[in-house]
């Protein structure tokens, strides 16, 4: 599962987004992903699986939006 990225120009894995770019937290893209398509739960169940063979750390509560909306001038 792909996630395309207008930051870099090009196509992350959901997993890079997730355990490696620093920009995730303000990604446009990364919160379309779980808003839009393919979604809060594909993404979560993906990373999941993705933690369980790597052995890396997923904590669910790291995917909700931390994003804040700018104040209107």
């Amino acid at each position: 599962m792909q996630i395309g990225c207008t930051r870099f120009s090009c196509m992350k894995a959901v997993e890079a987004c997730y355990w490696s770019c620093k920009f995730r937290k303000t990604c446009k893209d990364w919160h379309n992903a779980l808003n839009e398509s393919p979604g809060l739960d594909a993404v979560r169940q993906r990373l999941e699986e993705a933690a369980k063979k790597s052995g890396r750390v997923f904590d669910q509560q790291t995917l909700v939006l931390m994003t804040v909306k700018k104040k209107a001038a």
